[in-house]
C-alpha cells in the first residue's frame, strides 16, 4: 500500500470518526447551557448523551440523554441531586450544532428523579406534620421520626412514605419510644401527615416543566422522588 493510499484512508477514517468524539461533547454543552438558562441555575448541569448504534447520531437520534443538576433550591428544600432522563431525545443536528441552541424534532419528555438527604427531608416533615418533628432517619422502605409531643422526652415513630393524589403521605405504623402519659394508639393518631408535592418548586420557575409526581422510594440515608415531565420548553 502506497503512502498516498494510506494517507487517504487515514483521512477518511478521521472524517468518519470525528463526529463520534466531537459531536456528543458539542451537543452536551449546548443542552447544558439551555437547561441552565431555562431553570435559572447558577451552576451548569452535567449532560451525558449517547447514541446506540453510534451512526444514529448522524440523523440526530440519541438513545440516552441524562441531565444532572446540583445546587438547586425547591421551595427552601435543597436536593442532593436532581436527574432528568430524556426520552425520546431527537435533535436537529445541524441547527443545534451551528446555532448553539437546542433544536428538537418534537417536544422533549422524560422522567425526573429528585434525591433528598435526611437533613433536607426534615424540612418537609416539619412543614407537613401537625406535631413538632425533631429528627428524621431513612432506612430501606422505612421512615423513623423523632417527635416532641411535650411530655419531657422524644417520641419515636416508625412508618412508611408513599404518594397519593399528588400528596406525599407519611403513615405511622409503630411507636418505638413514647412517654408513659400517652398510649401508642394516641401517638399514632396524631403523627400521620401529608405534604403536597406542589410545594417542591423553584422560587422563580416552579417545579420544572410541570412535573407530575409518580413515585417515592426510601433508601438508606435518603429518599428519591420520581416524576414525569412532558413538553419541556427547552428549544
Amino acid at each position: 500500500m502506497s503512502k498516498k493510499t494510506l494517507f487517504a484512508l487515514l483521512l477518511v477514517l478521521l472524517v468518519v470518526l470525528a463526529p463520534y468524539t466531537v459531536l456528543p461533547a458539542l451537543l452536551e454543552s449546548v443542552v447544558a447551557r439551555a437547561f441552565q438558562s431555562q431553570l435559572d441555575l447558577e451552576k451548569t448541569p452535567e449532560v451525558e448523551i449517547e447514541s446506540s448504534p453510534a451512526p444514529m447520531m448522524y440523523v440526530g437520534s440519541f438513545s440516552k440523554a441524562i441531565v444532572s443538576v446540583e445546587g438547586v433550591d425547591l421551595g427552601g428544600v435543597k436536593p442532593t441531586r436532581m436527574v432528568m432522563e430524556l426520552d425520546p431525545f431527537n435533535l436537529n443536528i445541524l441547527e443545534s450544532a451551528t446555532s448553539g441552541k437546542v433544536s428538537t424534532e418534537q417536544p422533549l419528555s422524560g422522567t425526573l428523579h429528585v434525591e433528598l438527604s435526611e437533613p433536607s427531608a426534615l424540612r418537609l416533615a416539619q412543614a407537613g406534620s401537625a406535631v413538632p418533628v425533631q429528627d428524621i432517619q431513612f432506612e430501606n422502605d422505612q421512615v423513623v421520626l423523632s417527635l416532641a409531643l411535650g411530655f419531657g422526652s422524644p417520641t419515636t415513630v416508625r412508618g412508611r412514605l408513599y404518594l397519593q393524589d399528588e400528596l406525599l403521605v407519611f403513615e405511622p405504623q409503630r411507636v418505638e419510644e413514647t412517654p408513659g402519659l400517652v398510649t401508642p394508639e394516641q401517638v399514632l393518631a396524631v403523627t400521620g401527615f401529608a405534604y403536597p408535592t406542589s410545594g417542591l418548586q423553584f422560587a422563580k420557575s416552579g417545579l420544572p416543566f410541570g412535573v407530575r409526581a409518580s413515585g417515592v422510594e426510601v433508601r438508606k440515608d435518603r429518599v428519591i422522588f420520581s416524576g414525569e415531565v412532558k413538553n419541556i420548553p427547552i428549544g
